[in-house]
């Protein structure tokens, strides 16, 4: 008899956070974590009890020390690894004052037109770039 069971749906709230240079910020996941080695933006689960915005502010702050500022929803996608199928929320933000920033993992600041220069998860590399690269055409 085939398997009924269902991947779970994880909903993932990713911050795309911009300096005055109109660079992003990546960080280098830990080699333990899933998707270890690999460079991200900052983000994580979506908690129960929060929205998506929530997530992404609470993840940036965990993972920088920095609340960001002026965020807003960049687009939302589906990624279907094995084991699960993901709902990216991607959002911007940005980061006024540098010296709010306190990353425990190594990070950079990347110009969007050099972001298929670092290892990211498939994921992001489909959803995450044409999005951020857009965002930043409307600053300009």
């Amino acid at each position: 008899m085939p398997s009924t069971a269902h991947k779970s749906i994880q909903h993932i709230a990713l911050a795309a956070v911009f300096n005055a240079d109109h660079e992003i910020l990546l960080l280098k996941r830990p080699i333990g974590a899933p998707q270890g080695g690999l460079w991200s933006f900052p983000g994580g689960k979506v908690e129960s009890d929060e929205t998506p915005l929530d997530a992404a502010q609470r993840e940036l702050f965990e993972e920088t020390g920095t609340p960001g500022h002026d965020w807003r929803l960049l687009g939302e996608c589906e990624y279907s690894y094995p084991k699960a199928d993901l709902y990216f929320h991607l959002f911007s933000s940005h980061c006024h004052d540098l010296t709010e920033l306190s990353c425990p993992e190594p990070h950079t600041w990347v110009p969007a037109d050099q972001l298929d220069d670092y290892r990211m998860p498939q994921a992001n590399i489909e959803m995450l770039n044409p999005m951020v690269v857009e965002h930043v055409a409307k600053k300009e």
